[in-house]
C-alpha cells in the first residue's frame, strides 16, 4: 500500500468552502479510481489560518498514476482553488506503508 500526502494552508474564513470544494474535486476523483482504497482530510489550526492535509491510500503506484499522472510528486490543482486563497504545496509526498494498524 502507498500513501499520497498533499498539504495547503488557507485563511480560516475559507476553510469550510475549500473543504467542500476539495470533496467535489480531489476526493470525488480519487475515490472512483480502481486501486484507491480510501482517504483522510486532516486539519491543523495555525495562527490566522489552517493547514489542511489530503491523504489518499493506494494499492499500487500504478493506480496512483491514474490520478496524479506520470509525476507522482506533482500536486493536482484545480481551477477554482484560487477562490479560497489557498497556498498549496506543489510537491506531494508519497510513502510506502511498511506497517499499519487501524481502529482496534
Amino acid at each position: 500500500m502507498y500513501i499520497r500526502e498533499w498539504k495547503c494552508t488557507c485563511p480560516e474564513v475559507s476553510e469550510e468552502g475549500f473543504i467542500s470544494y476539495l470533496q467535489e474535486t480531489g476526493v470525488k476523483e480519487t475515490q472512483v479510481i480502481d486501486g484507491c482504497v480510501g482517504y483522510k482530510i486532516l486539519h491543523r489550526t495555525m495562527e490566522s489560518e489552517v493547514e489542511l492535509t489530503f491523504i489518499t491510500y493506494w494499492q499500487s503506484l500504478e493506480s496512483m498514476k491514474k490520478y496524479a499522472g506520470q509525476n507522482l510528486y506533482s500536486a493536482v490543482l484545480y481551477p477554482e482553488d484560487k477562490i479560497y486563497h489557498i497556498r498549496p504545496e506543489l510537491e506531494v509526498k508519497v510513502y510506502k506503508v511498511i506497517d499499519s494498524v487501524e481502529d482496534r
